[in-house]
Formats: structure tokens, C-alpha cells, sequence
């Protein structure tokens, strides 16, 4: 589900705050505030890719093109520095268009290497496209990469890649046909997602009206930096009713038949941490295994619904009831017609019996940002009707 539906939800305080003043951590908080204030209605996939970057995971994004994922990656690219990998794959993408040619000198000397330059075992940062379409050479080449960062190039030793994040998209998910052999691959990925569209009224006016989306970042962070996020992520503690949470969700979904493998729930754990990190948080809380939906499933026809059902449930039932209602919001603003003085009334009564479950909500930073949104949407709504008459 939406867990973060519009950019006025974003940076909420409900999450503790250290009281000690974190540079790199500060660098984080504006990347991310800026890169969700850009990019439409991609709030939560900024989060994915920054916790992935602290966490040192990979991140698959699954959806149509043109849904901002490689526009997302360039700009933390720019933020990051570093170098950048990009690929196009298709049935007919062969190894040496990721990996890198054979050397023809050391042919000659009777050896079999890879020239690395401007590939993927030399990037920083990847971004691989359709990556549902690799090959099985190129499977098995790029399966040691994503999950131990090592290549041997030819010569029997696995050296060291620098690859930081991956992120990879795809148009659709595995198919029942191909799942078993992708799955490794799938796995691969610890925080995965499928992209919408632009769904708000107010998305799609920024859409339409603004000339350019591109992130305009006002810091930069360096390796060191983006490693000292990550140790200190992993010093965060979790609070007891975060763990408690934890194995609640664990059984729940196992109850919906949902078994995420043990490696995937332990890389969970870190993922939620660095969510926590990015939050702002001295510990981790229950409300930050919201990120947790988009781990903790393998098959991805039913379970993601079920996992974030499950999740929000358990370790943030106001977040989801929030989210609940920003929807209603959104249904009633796309049905309404202004220039119908009896409709918008109608739909102005809509919104205000919104406004009115809203306030019965445990008072927070994410709920009263949702009111905000909400009671602006209502003036808009009325001056549109009056300027109609």
C-alpha cells in the first residue's frame, strides 16, 4: 500500500530525533526531502534507494517506463559522485556488453581475461534495466556481484567490485515460467517494489505544468560519509516493541503463507534499521517496519498486498488509516465536477466528514500534515466552484 502518498507527508516527526547535531546524517534528511519534493509521488521509492545505499542492498523497481526510476538513480548519482553503469538488457544482450570483452593481447599469451573498463564490475553504481531478461550467462556473472561484490575476471581471482547500490527495474515481474530460474536473482533484490503511475490530482498538475522534474540537490556526500551512515546505522538498537512487532508481522504473514527465507529476514532487519536512520530515529520503532513490506515476501501476485496489510496492521494502524483516508481524498477530488454547484457541494461535504475521521486519529506530525493537505484541497475546491459560476 501507499505508505508515504504525497510529498507533504514527507519528514514527518514521528519518529524520535536525536538530540545531537549528525552532519552526514543532516545531508541525508535534505537529499531525501528534496529528491521526494522533485520527484512525483516517488516518496517512497527515495526511501527505498537511500536505505538500500546505507544498508548496502539492492533495490528492484517494477513498473511501467517513465515512472522516474532511472531519473531517481542519476540524481543520487550526482549526489554520491562515483561512476555509473547502465544497461539495456534483452534476450540478446551477450556477457561481454556487462561484463566487459575478451583482452586480445592476453589471448595471445594464451590467457582468458575480461576487460573491465566502463562495466559493471568497475561501477559504483548500477542501473539495470529489464533485468528480468538476462540470460542465464549473465545470471550467474551478475549473481556473485549483487550479493558477495566479488568478479574474477578470468584469471581464478575473485577480486573486490566497487558497486555501492544496484538498482534495477523491470516492466513486469517474473513469470511462473521463468520464477524458478529467476529466483536467485529475485532474491538478490532485499527491498523490491512496484511502480504506479501518477495517481493524485495534485501529482498529475505537477506533472503536466512543470517544466522540469530533475532533483536539484543542494548538498553532496562522499564513500566515507555514505560508510559512516551505514556503521552507524548499524548501531541502531531496537526498541522492544519493534521486536515485539517483528515476530508478530513473522507470524502473521507465515499465517497468510507468506515464509520469507532466513536470509531475507535477517537482511530485513538491517534494512529496517537503515530506515530508521533516515527517519532520524535513536532506535528503531515499530512503526519504522513499514519498509518491511517490501521485503518480507517472495511471490509477487498477492503477497506484497498482503504483507503491507499485515505490517500496517501490526506496527502502525494510524499510518494505515491515514493512508485510507488520503485515498477517499483523492477519489472524491477526481469525481467531483466544479462546475457543478450541487456536485461540489456534494464533494465539499465528502471531504469534511474526512476531515472530521481525521481529527478522531491519535494526534501526530503525519496526521496533521494530512489535514493540512486535505483542508487546502477543500479551498481549492471551493474557489474552483465559485469561479465556474
Amino acid at each position: 500500500m501507499w505508505t508515504r502518498l504525497f510529498s507533504f507527508l514527507e519528514d514527518v516527526e514521528m519518529k524520535l530525533v536525536r538530540s545531537d547535531y549528525d552532519p552526514v546524517r543532516e545531508k541525508f534528511a535534505q537529499a531525501r526531502k528534496e529528491l521526494s519534493a522533485a520527484l512525483i509521488e516517488r516518496e517512497d521509492e527515495v526511501d527505498l534507494v537511500l536505505a538500500a545505499l546505507v544498508a548496502n542492498e539492492h533495490v528492484l523497481l517494477v513498473g511501467p517506463p517513465g515512472c522516474g526510476k532511472s531519473l531517481l538513480l542519476d540524481s543520487v548519482l550526482s549526489w554520491t559522485g562515483g561512476t555509473k553503469f547502465s544497461i539495456l538488457l534483452t534476450k540478446f544482450t551477450t556477457v561481454e556488453e556487462v561484463m566487459g570483452p575478451v583482452s586480445l593481447a592476453a589471448l595471445k599469451v594464451d590467457k582468458y581475461l575480461r576487460v573491465t573498463t566502463g562495466k559493471l564490475p568497475e561501477a559504483d553504481f548500477a542501473f539495470v534495466d529489464e533485468v528480468m531478461k538476462a540470460s542465464s550467462a549473465i545470471l550467474n556473472t551478475l549473481l556473485k556481484i549483487l550479493n558477495e561484490r566479488v568478479y574474477d575476471a578470468g584469471d581464478g581471482v575473485a577480486r573486490r567490485v566497487p558497486l555501492r547500490l544496484c538498482v534495477a527495474a523491470s516492466n513486469e515481474w517474473p513469470s511462473p515460467d521463468t520464477g524458478k530460474e529467476l529466483s536467485a536473482l529475485f532474491d538478490r533484490f532485499v527491498l523490491r517494489k512496484a511502480v504506479s503511475p501518477i495517481r493524485s490530482q495534485a501529482g498529475r498538475q505537477k506533472l503536466l505544468w512543470t517544466r522540469d522534474h530533475a532533483p536539484r540537490l543542494s548538498t553532496t556526500v562522499t564513500p566515507a560519509e555514505v560508510e559512516q551512515a551505514r556503521r552507524q546505522a548499524l548501531a541502531l538498537p531496537w526498541s522492544d516493541e519493534a521486536k515485539d512487532a517483528l515476530e508478530v508481522i513473522l507470524k502473521e504473514l507465515a499465517r497468510e503463507g507468506i515464509q520469507p527465507g532466513d536470509r531475507r529476514q535477517f537482511k530485513t532487519v538491517g534494512a529496517v534499521r537503515a530506515f530508521a536512520y533516515l527517519s532520524g530515529a535513536d532506535e528503531v520503532l515499530p512503526e519504522h517496519l513499514e519498509v518491511a513490506q517490501h521485503c518480507l515476501w517472495d511471490a509477487p501476485e498477492e503477497q506484497p498486498r498482503k504483507a503491507a496489510q499485515v505490517i500496517a496492521r501490526v506496527a502502525n494502524p494510524a499510518g494505515m488509516r491515514v493512508t485510507q483516508l488520503l485515498l477517499e481524498v483523492e477519489q472524491v477530488l477526481a469525481a467531483a465536477d466544479v462546475r457543478n454547484l450541487a456536485d461540489a457541494a456534494k464533494a465539499a461535504a465528502k471531504l469534511a466528514e474526512i476531515d472530521r475521521q481525521f481529527s478522531t486519529l491519535k494526534g501526530n506530525g503525519r496526521v496533521e500534515k494530512a489535514r493540512a493537505y486535505l483542508k487546502d484541497q477543500l479551498r481549492q475546491l471551493k474557489l474552483a466552484s465559485i469561479e465556474a459560476v
